[in-house]
Order: C-alpha cells, then structure tokens, then sequence
C-alpha cells in the first residue's frame, strides 16, 4: 500500500490472504499536521474499474461492498483523493480472495425411522459427503433434548456414528442434524424421516426436508460455531459502548475476545488493546450478548472480535469480526 497519512485502517488488509469473497472494502480517513481528505474528490476504483458511485464516502471514511462476490486471486484497490491544500494523492494496495472449496453433504440416513429402536438397540448413522471432512451429528429429540456425535470417515466421503440407546433415550419425534466441515466451509443436512426411539412411542408421518445450507445463515439447523447477528465484518458501530449479540448451540459457553487497534503517528504506528476477555453462556434458544465499552473510543478505532463456543465437549473454529468506530 503507497503510505499516505490520510489513510489508515485498510479492510480487507494490506496483502492479506484467505479473504472471504464477500468481504466489503473501507479505509478510514485521518487529518495529519492539520490537512485533512476533501471526501467530494474522493474516487474509488476496484481492479481498475471506478465504484465510486456504489461506495459510501464521509470525512472519516469510506466503505464500498461488491454487489456480487470477488473471484479468487489477487484484487487491487485504488483511492484517488485531493486534500484541504489541494495537493491530489493516489493510494493503493491488494488483497487475495481465497479459492472456494466445494463441500456438499448428499445424504443423512439411520435406521431408526421404520420402526422405534428399543432400549439396548443400536442406532446407526450413515453420512455420504465430500471426503476428507470432519462430520459432527446432532440429535434434536422432542424439540427438548439435544446430543452429539461424532461421525468416523469409513471409507472415502462415507460417514457413520452410532448410539446405544438407554431409557432416557425415549423420543416420539426427532431430527437428525448433519454437520460437515472442509477447509472452512461447513454445510448443514437433516435427515428425510423423524427418529422415534424405544417401544412405544408414537408413530409420526412427518418427513423432513434435505437442507444444505452454508455456515454463515443462522437458523438453518443447530450449529455450534458462534455467529454475530447484530453486525457483520466490516460494519461501523457508534457511541461510548456497543452490544455483541450472535447464535450458538442452546446452553454453549461462548469466549469472546475483543481488542482495539488505533494508528497513531499520523498513521505509521498501530496501537493494540485487549478490551474484552469474557466467556458467556447461550440461553436456551441458543442466543448470546456481550457489552463492549472502550475506554477512550475514537473515530477509526478497528475493533477485531473473534468467538469460540464449547458445549457438549465439542469446541468450534474461531471466527473473527472486524468492526470499525464511526
């Protein structure tokens, strides 16, 4: 990136890598010696094409978000700009979009649909996906219970788990939940007949829809990894405090750890604090919230959040959420 003391905070950053293909684009706009951006002369070009016209642009900032995803390989921004003496610069720099990888999940069966398995019964789970995945199985029974299972990888994209069935385990109507990861891309699948465990239970005719989903929409079937529904990477908060709110598994103890970069030194030199260090526990319905109140909140400020969730002796990947002070 060409150093200019008016441009701090780039996103995605200066040579970074694995960017996710949806991330927005932003820069935060700093007065150095008194000379400050000029925000009408300000023009935003993305792999030389100007979209300047589709960017939101102030006097501290800029943010443009490309209306469909960025391709893998390497992308360059460019800023043109005029500044309070008049003088134009030009700012540059690149990033690289990761290569997506293409994991599905075709099918989730078990042998407890035709019939109630009884107590002492084993319950088998067969997955069929993409190879080389970890497979987690979630067991939603009566819309009360949840249990999960760990899925072995058998022979190339064939999964199972199985499940000694106990008294407890009495179930009139439950969903079978897949959960299949590879290289950072999850997918979500349920199983098409309802579970009914131990003799007894009541028949139910419900059939259930096969859905694979991606990992970043909340609500389509239990997941462990936490997700932000109140902001989304790249998004600006305002005030002396804001909230965190996200979704995990009911009951999942979130870390969620929050620290503060601000540059100093007309943009030269980025100063870091940890603000947050905290774990909190998710309600019933899965949801979760966090008060974030900076000491000494300035415009600029990038916030950078990252989240774990444990439950059920499971620990999911971190994720990471930049957020910039308005």
């Amino acid at each position: 990136m060409t150093q200019a003391q008016q441009i701090t905070d780039p996103s995605p950053a200066v040579a970074a890598a694995e960017v996710d293909p949806n991330s927005p684009i932003s820069a935060s706009f700093k007065p150095a010696n008194g000379v400050s951006i000029r925000p009408e002369t300000v023009k935003v070009f993305v792999d030389g094409k100007e979209v300047t016209s589709m960017a939101v642009i102030t006097k501290d900032f800029f943010s443009y978000r490309p209306t469909t995803p960025l391709s893998p390989g390497e992308h360059d921004v460019l800023l043109e700009f005029t500044n309070t003496q008049n003088t134009t610069r030009r700012v540059t720099w690149n990033f690289t979009v990761r290569t997506p990888v293409n994991v599905a999940i075709d099918s989730v069966v078990h042998n407890a649909g035709n019939r109630a398995l009884g107590t002492g019964e084993i319950m088998l789970i067969t997955v069929n996906g993409t190879p080389n995945s970890n497979v987690n199985l979630y067991l939603v029974q009566d819309g009360q219970k949840l249990q999960t299972l760990n899925a072995q990888e058998v022979s190339p994209g064939i999964y199972v788990a199985n499940k000694l069935i106990q008294p407890q385990d009495r179930t009139q109507e439950g969903i079978v939940v897949a959960r299949l990861e590879r290289q950072g891309e999850v997918r979500f699948a349920t199983a098409e007949q309802a579970i009914r465990l131990i003799d007894g239970a009541v028949t139910t005719n419900q059939t259930l829809t096969t859905q694979d989903v991606s990992a970043s929409i909340v609500g389509q079937g239990p997941q462990l990894l936490p997700q932000l529904t109140n902001y989304k990477d790249g998004d600006r908060v305002t005030g002396n405090s804001f909230q965190l709110e996200g979704q995990t598994l009911p009951g999942a103890s979130v870390q969620i750890q929050v620290s503060a970069e601000r540059s100093i030194g007309g943009g030269f030199i980025n100063a870091s604090t940890t603000l947050v260090n905290q774990t909190v526990q998710a309600d019933n319905q899965g949801r979760f919230r966090l008060t974030v109140s900076p000491a000494f909140p300035s415009a600029g400020t990038t916030y950078q959040v990252t989240l774990k969730a444990t439950a059920s002796g499971q620990t999911s990947p971190t994720v990471t959420v930049k957020l910039v002070q308005q």
